[in-house]
């Protein structure tokens, strides 16, 4: 028989309700999800997202591509698109 161990926590009403709609959706309950998080913490042995103190961090790399690509395309020739 494993032991199981009770987990208390505080969370905001509203995202709690968010958060189990979504989860429904999936097939999980919320102590489902709780475990395949603290499955992942353990298998990576760190949290299984990035932690930043900069807000915009998430979209760091999404922004740096676009600009990647902004930057090749003031290599390329429009003028075919220019109907005069």
């Amino acid at each position: 028989m494993s032991q199981t161990a009770i987990l208390r926590t505080r969370i905001n009403s509203r995202r709690k309700a968010r958060v189990e709609k979504i989860l429904r959706t999936l097939g999980l309950t919320p102590s489902q999800a709780i475990n395949l998080f603290f499955a992942q913490i353990e298998h990576r042995k760190s949290i299984p997202f990035a932690l930043s103190l900069e807000d915009n961090a998430d979209i760091l790399p999404s922004i740096q591509q676009v600009a990647k690509v902004w930057d090749a395309l003031d290599d390329e020739d429009f003028s075919h698109l220019d109907p005069r």
